[in-house]
């Protein structure tokens, strides 16, 4: 099908600008785990792992971030 340069641009604004809401959420939502790994004395990578692994809501989200990040 056919679209126009505008429509095009348009479309990857679009993505980009979904794409860097979900990026600073992420970021926050590491900075919050890191500082409960801290607080706990445990591992980050553990920790995240048990969090998103034991959330099915979490799980969901980490597939959407990952999906998005491959249309990047």
């Amino acid at each position: 099908s056919y679209e126009t340069i505008g429509g095009l641009f348009r479309e990857i604004t679009e993505q980009t600008v979904e794409l860097s809401i979900t990026e600073k959420i992420w970021g926050l939502i590491r900075e919050i785990v890191s500082a409960i790994a801290d607080f706990f004395s445990t591992d980050f990578d553990e920790l995240l792992t048990n969090i998103i692994n034991e959330n099915k809501q979490l799980k969901a989200m980490m597939g959407v971030v990952q999906q998005l990040q491959l249309v990047a």
